[in-house]
């Protein structure tokens, strides 16, 4: 008898709806990954702690709450402080500025490249995915 390996949760935090269905898709079909899209930045950490999510991407500019701030939240949480982190957005420059000392795991700027979103992420998730 074979044991279907988990499938790692992956929280997008995007309030643009077709690049978090685009994302979703490709993590899914790719990775065989379990997408769980939010699109407002005060309710990411409810969404990160309910999937048990293993990576959060995440855009810098949402409602509710910055990708910035979220990602203040997320590093002094106790529980979350180590998820790893993929910023998507438009201006990465500014997002790596603002973020000095605080240590991002990886930045992708807006348009992306499907292809090397995916090699990022699986760099990010390790052995978590199966695809």
């Amino acid at each position: 008898m074979s044991v279907e390996p988990e499938r790692p949760a992956i929280v997008i935090a995007e309030d643009d709806e077709d690049v978090a269905r685009l994302l979703a898709d490709a993590l899914m079909s790719e990775l065989g990954a379990e997408a769980v899209i939010v699109t407002n930045g005060a309710l990411v950490i409810d969404a990160v702690v309910a999937s048990a999510a293993r990576l959060l991407v995440l855009d810098v500019q949402m409602p509710g709450a910055s990708g910035i701030d979220v990602y203040d939240v997320v590093r002094g949480h106790p529980i979350l402080a180590e998820i790893p982190v993929l910023f998507v957005t438009a201006d990465p420059a500014t997002a790596l500025e603002t973020l000095p000392g605080r240590a991002p795991r990886a930045v992708i700027g807006k348009p992306f490249d499907i292809d090397v979103l995916l090699a990022r992420v699986r760099e990010l998730l390790g052995d978590a995915v199966h695809a």
